[in-house]
Order: structure tokens, then C-alpha cells, then sequence
């Protein structure tokens, strides 16, 4: 009789794998792209400053939150685990569902597509050569995570660390450096003129940019059961490594804003690159290439690396293909987990319009179920008031303030995401299908998606289920 394959993840993963989990898969492209498109919306540098905090503080209050339930839960599987142990099955599936189809896999395209763009532009290839060369960093970093748990988390300190160290450089120099070479030739089209939307709508429209810079502050609880003393580890990693990130954003648009000015950060789209090139030249705007190449390959990693754990943990759980569940016996990886998600994303990245097609696709996703999981903060403070479950050792601050203005916030920035979202077009598509497409906002593809899960979940509750390993 054949041995059965272990479903069990070790722990592993120290406090400093654990932040950079956080920081790393936070700061990815956004931080040299959103400026843009946050100046695009607001008109004044205290706006756009008030908006990045905003964001970040949003983020914080989430982060807080899921603090106190990765604690009392430390449990792989992170959004998923908490989903079940506070709303059930159907919810903790759709999740999942969600995150194997959608979410992880198209940050995986999109980002990717980012650093395919950088790494040709370093390398002098052409356009052409930029799906190959994003296939391949899929494949890759999928390998790395597929040798083992240590090789995953080694790679995401040093790239994180890379990543950190370059962006601190690039302020560094926006500061003490005069710019002295000359702005280059704006791309045909590029308008320098402000929003003509009321201000309420386009500040809402501009934290859409925003959270996508920030996205990520939820992945290190994906790898919770691997943590090494979670009680003490994931509240650092969470909240530190958000903290940490805010504190990188807002210098990076102080020194984007005192190179360029408010007219050059909303004209200039890549504003990392432009703003490198106006202090150092031509070989500066290179050197920020490979900065930003470094950068997307690192959150790339990150969300190799965290990914498949939520299919790891619901097909152990009996709610996916069991198969998925099983670890390799020598590496102690979810093998099978990290090739399928692997195959997804290289589909996603082949068959997207581009980053902003893809990205748009999963933001507002994933923040539905951000809101949903802070709500079971809630729910999981009731069991503990009926002795269901014991007190955790961290509390979040200021509850139920905290919980209570992050879902706020997030029902009235996916409001703002659907009322705003150009309509979903699709190459080669025409006549009644592409009318029937018209109708859905971009942002609305994503969720249309992930509520599928719940028919499939109907479908597949019949089936005989293992054991809550997870739980």
C-alpha cells in the first residue's frame, strides 16, 4: 500500500522572512507607477500626501485586525482560515476559489508583466521578447519555492532587502543631488492637466491606486502555520512591516514630488524613472530599471510563495482535490499547489491587455474580501465571549473603531472602483458578447468570478470531505 503523502507544513519561517513576506509583497510596481495616477486626480501635493497616509492608515487598520486573528488562529491558509472559522465552508470556499482563479494568480501576470517590461528595457530586447521572459520568472520563482520552504523565504529577505535598500537610495538622491539633466520628451498624448471630477469622487477614485501599491499586508498570514512563535512573530511582521512600508511611500512622493513638481509627477506616467533620470541621466534611468526589475521580481516571489498555501490548506480541509494537499516528501512544499497556480498565471499574463487589465481585475477583489475577513473580527469576539475560544495574546487597538472604519472605507472605495471602471473589452470579441460585456465594469469580472464559487461549492459540499487539518 502506497504511503500517504504529508499535508502537514512545518514551522520554519523567522521574524525577519516573516516581515519581508510583508514588506516585499506591498512594494512591488505601485510605488513607480500610482503617483502618476493619484496627481492625475488630485491637484495639490498636501492632497496627494493626505491620500497616501489615508491609504496606508486604511491598510493599518486592517493590518491591526488581522493581527489579532492570525494570532488566534496561527493557523496556513491565513484569509481562508479566518473566513471559515467565522462564517463556514461556503464563504471560506469562495475565497479560496477566488484566490486559486483569480486573485494570486493575476498579481502574479500583472506584476510579472512589470518586470518583463523593465528587464527587456535593461537587456535592450524587444517588446516581443516580454511574454517569454515573464513566463520564464513564473517558472523560475516557481522552482525556488518548489525546492524547499527555506530557498522561498531566503530569496524574498534578499530581494526585499534589495528592493528597500535601492528605493531608499533614489530619496536619498532626490535630495542631495541638483537636477541638472534636462526632462525628457513627454509621450504623444501625455495631458498635464488636473481632474475636472468633484474632489470627494476623485480622492475616492485615487485610493483605488493607491491600495493597489499597498496590496500585500495580508500575505504573511498565508504562511502563519509556518511561523516560528506566531503569537509573537505575525503581530511584527503585519503591522511593523505596514508601518514600515507608509513610512517608504510618503518619502518616495516627497522626493518624486521635489524633483518633478505636481505638473511633472502627473505628466511623467513611469515618475521613478523620470525622476532618476533628471538628477543622473540616462544611465540613472537604467540603473532605476533594474531597481524596479529587482523590485516586481521580489513581490513576484512573495506571491509565489504564498499563494498555493491557501490551496494547500482548503485541500486539506476537503474542500478542493485532494491531491492538492499533499507535500512533496523530500522538499515539504505544496508542490502540486505551486505548478497549477504557476500554469494560471502564465495564462492570465498571456491572454491580459496589459498590467492595468490585470491589475484592475483583482484590486477590488480582494478588498471585498479584505472587508469581509476584518468583519469576522466580530464573530471571532463573540466565541470568545461564549468561552469558545481562548483570548488571544494580542487585542487590536481601538476596537471596534478599527474594524469598523476599515469596512467603511472599503464599501465606499469599491463603490467609487465599480462607478469609475471602463467597461470590459476583449481583442477579437463582437456582436451580442461583446455588447453583454459592455455592461460589466473591468472591476466586476474579478468578483463575477469569485461569487461562480458558490454554485461550485453547492456541487462539491456532496462529496466526502478529510479532516479539518487546518483547523
Amino acid at each position: 500500500m502506497a504511503e500517504t503523502q504529508p499535508t502537514h507544513l512545518k514551522r520554519q519561517i523567522g521574524l525577519y522572512a516573516a516581515t519581508a513576506i510583508t514588506v516585499g509583497n506591498i512594494i512591488g510596481s505601485g510605488i513607480f507607477r500610482s503617483p502618476h495616477s493619484v496627481a492625475a486626480e488630485l491637484t495639490t501635493f498636501p492632497l496627494v500626501l493626505t491620500a497616501w497616509i489615508v491609504g496606508g492608515l486604511l491598510s493599518i487598520c486592517g493590518s491591526l485586525v488581522l493581527a489579532e486573528l492570525a494570532v488566534t488562529h496561527p493557523k496556513t491558509g491565513g484569509l481562508y482560515v479566518f473566513l471559515r472559522e467565522s462564517f463556514g465552508d461556503a464563504f471560506a470556499f469562495v475565497f479560496g476559489w477566488a484566490n486559486l482563479w483569480v486573485i494570486k494568480p493575476t498579481v502574479v501576470a500583472s506584476i510579472t508583466s512589470v518586470f518583463a517590461l523593465y528587464f527587456c528595457q535593461v537587456t535592450g530586447w524587444g517588446k516581443g521578447a516580454e511574454f517569454g521572459v515573464g513566463a520564464a520568472a513564473i517558472l523560475f520563482l516557481t522552482f525556488v519555492n518548489w525546492l524547499g520552504v527555506r530557498e522561498g523565504t531566503r530569496t524574498q529577505s534578499i530581494l526585499t532587502t534589495l528592493k528597500v535598500v535601492g528605493i531608499l537610495g533614489l530619496c536619498a538622491a532626490a535630495f542631495a543631488l541638483p537636477a541638472t539633466h534636462p526632462a525628457s520628451a513627454l509621450a504623444e498624448g501625455a495631458v498635464a492637466e488636473a481632474t475636472t471630477k468633484p474632489l470627494m469622487t476623485a480622492f475616492f477614485v485615487a485610493m483605488v491606486s493607491i491600495l493597489f501599491a499597498y496590496d500585500g499586508w495580508t500575505d504573511s498570514t498565508y504562511v502563519a502555520g509556518e511561523v516560528v512563535n506566531p503569537q509573537r512573530t505575525m503581530p511584527i511582521a503585519i503591522v511593523w512591516g505596514t508601518w514600515a512600508v507608509i513610512g517608504v511611500y510618503v518619502l518616495t512622493n516627497f522626493a518624486y514630488f521635489h524633483v518633478l513638481g505636481a505638473e511633472g509627477v502627473r505628466s511623467y506616467e513611469a515618475v521613478g524613472s523620470e525622476t532618476i533620470h533628471r538628477l543622473l541621466g540616462d544611465w540613472g534611468a537604467r540603473a532605476l530599471a533594474v531597481l524596479v526589475a529587482v523590485s516586481t521580481f521580489g513581490t513576484t516571489n512573495g506571491s509565489i510563495l504564498t499563494g498555493p498555501r491557501v490551496t494547500q490548506a482548503m485541500a486539506a480541509d476537503g474542500l478542493l482535490w485532494k491531491p492538492m494537499a499533499a507535500l512533496d516528501p523530500k522538499r515539504e512544499t505544496p508542490s502540486l499547489a505551486l505548478w497549477v497556480q504557476a500554469v494560471l498565471s502564465i495564462v492570465w499574463l498571456k491572454v491580459a491587455g496589459g498590467f492595468d487589465d490585470v491589475s484592475g481585475w483583482f484590486v477590488t477583489t480582494s478588498w471585498m474580501f479584505y472587508g469581509l475577513t476584518t468583519a469576522a473580527i466580530f464573530v471571532q469576539r463573540g466565541r470568545e465571549a461564549r468561552g469558545e475560544i481562548a483570548k488571544p495574546s494580542y487585542r487590536t487597538p481601538l476596537f471596534p473603531v478599527t474594524p469598523i472604519l476599515f469596512i467603511v472605507t472599503t464599501v465606499a472605495i469599491i463603490y467609487a472602483d465599480f462607478t469609475s471602471s471602463a467597461p470590459l473589452e476583449f481583442d477579437g470579441v463582437t456582436g451580442p458578447l461583446a455588447a453583454v460585456l459592455a455592461l460589466v465594469p473591468r472591476a466586476g469580472l474579478g468578483v463575477l468570478i469569485a461569487l461562480l464559487g458558490f454554485p461550485v461549492y453547492a456541487l462539491w459540499k456532496g462529496r466526502s470531505r478529510g479532516p479539518r487539518t487546518s483547523a
